[in-house]
């Protein structure tokens, strides 16, 4: 009987994957990124959910600085981003695959509207999306901005290793290439099923899920220790949700930052009802000295003891060193890569279409 990995493995080796063919995402990458120029003191990425969260969870783990994301619909908070920053200093980037999503077609006529007095909008916008007849990319043409075509085959949140995710990256970070190398990596430790210290087998962590979610867990609490690795949570969390809840299969990905919810939730989730599974991700301060650093390494500690003795499910602990920035970013390419082949794994042991969002579009259709 052919395993749901070896079908995966398969696939990969036949090309059926566009967002982990590593040789034509680089190839992409670099066309475009040997021809843009767009260099800033500041950026804003405009996107929603994968369009943005995969480069906004490297930013995140970077603790850049400079680079602000409008992956929401606050007012207050967009007017106020944009009093603190030297606008004509500042590049503007909007990611919409299709060129239709709602909220970035509001945030883009906002933005061009508020600033076209200000900016020269054809040299501080950029856009990523699809070529098509949909608004962002008809009206970006129209206005002069420099457009990198959405590659139609790679949807939102498979979409980090293109150039969607590298892009964006690329603009706050200068070794790309260790980012591609962390995504090799994983793909290779995939294929031979051969892991180093520290690194998650895919087809082990799937299986342990797919058990727990026969048996009736439903809920899969990622507890987070460390506020740099929070944002990868929430690419996690559209990773899980939206590739794998459908036909009534799927799980709820809660996004938990330590030690913060150990004083709201942690009593449900030691004697509520027993219906979840736990992942940790936690900043590795082991050889720190920091008083603080030592705090939150012990509550983690504490709480792998705490679920263990009580008998809860853990299915992995990942421990991530963000003392140096290539490190780092090799890092969150092997856990992008393997999240990923994880994800695949388990829509295959499931028997859904882990790339399709139709439960989605039923709410668009009440927007006015």
């Amino acid at each position: 009987m052919t395993s749901a990995a070896q079908i995966i493995k398969a696939n990969l080796n036949e090309k059926k994957y566009p967002f982990l063919d590593i040789d034509y995402l680089k190839s992409q990458y670099e066309k475009e990124k040997d021809n843009l120029d767009f260099v800033f003191d500041n950026y804003i990425i405009i996107g929603i959910g994968g369009s943005s969260q995969g480069s906004k969870a490297v930013a995140h783990a970077l603790s850049k600085k400079n680079i602000f994301y409008f992956d929401h619909l606050n007012s207050k908070e967009i007017k106020r981003t944009l009093r603190l920053i030297e606008l004509k200093d500042t590049g503007f980037m909007f990611i919409s695959k299709s060129g239709s999503t709602s909220e970035v077609l509001t945030l883009f006529d906002h933005l061009v509207e508020e600033l076209k007095d200000k900016i020269d909008i054809s040299k501080n916008f950029l856009a990523i999306t699809e070529k098509n007849t949909a608004p962002l990319y008809t009206l970006a043409d129209h206005l002069g901005i420099k457009i990198i075509e959405h590659d139609p085959n790679i949807g939102g949140r498979f979409s980090i290793f293109s150039n969607t995710g590298t892009i964006p990256i690329s603009l706050f970070n200068n070794n790309i290439e260790n980012f591609f190398q962390g995504f090799n990596q994983s793909l290779d430790s995939f294929i031979i099923d051969k892991y180093s210290p520290g690194d998650f087998s895919p087809e082990e962590s799937a299986m342990k899920k797919f058990d727990l979610i026969k048996s009736g867990k439903k809920i899969n609490v990622m507890l987070f220790y460390g506020d740099e690795l929070y944002e990868l949570g929430n690419w996690l969390k559209q990773l899980f949700a939206e590739s794998l809840g459908k036909k009534r299969f799927g799980y709820l990905p809660i996004v938990s930052r330590m030690t913060q919810d150990q004083h709201s939730l942690l009593q449900l989730y030691l004697d509520g009802p027993d219906d979840k599974f736990f992942e940790i991700y936690a900043v590795n301060s082991n050889e720190s000295n920091d008083f603080i650093d030592i705090t939150l390494t012990n509550h983690k500690d504490a709480m792998i003891k705490t679920l263990e003795t009580e008998g809860l499910p853990i299915v992995k602990i990942c421990n991530y060193s963000l003392e140096n920035d290539d490190k780092i970013i090799l890092q969150l390419g092997k856990i992008f890569a393997s999240s990923i082949l994880e994800v695949l794994i388990l829509a295959e042991l499931g028997g859904v279409d882990p790339f399709g969002q139709d439960a989605v579009e039923k709410q668009k259709n009440f927007l006015k």
